[in-house]
């Protein structure tokens, strides 16, 4: 056997070993015992958040909503009812405003068909006035044309009448042709006569601005040279301008001119308007525009007046000016 004991008596000497104690439980925390005395996790939780235990018993229990493919789709059918419900008051209320234009259209159409019927009626109204207007019309032509037929008659009567007889007509040429050649004998003896009275012929080429303007001229020269001869002993010439100026009066026309300019100029003041323009423009004169002055022109000769002269006396000025080259 080896290693066995076969001698009970030395067991005697041996003690059996005293058992260990237990170790101690370890202390609970206090979440710990309300979670060993708590009935289910929910009161375990609620004495977490201080609710008490009267208020856990009333609460009543949670409900779990569980999602299944039906509850899926009878959400997915609801939305589309919805969606549909709202498409159908949309197209409803579309079909409303179209209905309203459709009513306003027919309202419209109604007046047109009434405005039609007046307008049609108003058309027959002016077709048989312009019937009966064709009708007096008519009336009228057919009366112009009997005056016309009436004219043509009488006019066939006149043209079947015996003419008038040849001999008086051959007289009555004679008397005309006499009376032409008369006429012609007057034209030369007046021509004779004014060639053998006319000191000077009229020149060619030169207008006059009014009838007699040249003579009126010559006048006022004839009358200078008079007094220019008279003053310097030429008695001969000084008598003879004389009895031209005596046989010849003077109309005074170109002094009557020169006092109308100047009092035209004296009204106008310092300021050149139109009216002083018109005035000037009818006794011959001719305005032509300018920038700075007015420019006004007799006959050729040119010269130009301020638009607006300092004063009266450059007016008047200006009138001696203007009598002096023209006049």
């Amino acid at each position: 056997m080896g290693n066995t004991f076969t001698d009970l008596s030395q067991l005697k000497k041996f003690r059996p070993a005293e058992p260990e104690p237990p170790p101690p439980e370890p202390e609970q925390a206090p979440e710990d015992r309300q979670l060993a005395g708590a009935t289910s996790s929910t009161d375990y939780f609620s004495s977490l958040l201080g609710t008490p235990s009267a208020q856990r018993q009333k609460a009543p229990p949670r409900r779990t909503t569980v999602v299944t493919p039906g509850t899926v789709a009878r959400v997915r059918a609801e939305q589309a009812e919805d969606a549909f419900a709202a498409e159908r008051d949309a197209l409803n209320a579309e079909l409303e405003e179209r209905q309203a234009v459709i009513d306003a259209l027919a309202l419209d159409a109604a007046e047109a068909k009434e405005s039609l019927a007046r307008a049609q009626e108003e058309l027959k109204q002016a077709q048989d006035e312009l019937a009966q207007a064709r009708a007096r019309a008519d009336g009228e032509l057919e009366k112009l044309k009997e005056k016309l037929n009436q004219t043509k008659a009488a006019l066939e009567n006149e043209r079947s009448a015996p003419k008038v007889d040849d001999a008086l007509m051959e007289e009555v040429a004679t008397k005309d042709r006499e009376i032409a050649r008369l006429q012609a004998l007057l034209v030369e003896a007046q021509r004779t006569s004014l060639s053998s009275t006319v000191l000077l012929d009229k020149p060619d080429g030169v207008s006059e601005k009014f009838t007699g303007e040249i003579r009126e001229h010559l006048l006022e020269a004839l009358a200078d040279a008079q007094r220019a001869a008279d003053a310097g002993g030429r008695d001969r010439r000084a008598r003879i301008l004389e009895a031209i100026l005596c046989a010849n009066a003077c109309s005074g026309e170109l002094a009557r001119r020169r006092d109308e300019v100047k009092q035209v100029m004296k009204d106008a003041g310092s300021f050149i308007d139109d009216a002083t323009i018109a005035a000037l423009e009818k006794l011959g004169f001719r305005y032509i525009s300018g920038s700075n002055h007015h420019k006004l022109d007799y006959a050729g000769i040119r010269f130009p007046v301020a638009k607006t002269p300092s004063d009266h006396r450059s007016c008047l000025n200006s009138a001696a000016e203007i009598c002096n080259r023209v006049f």
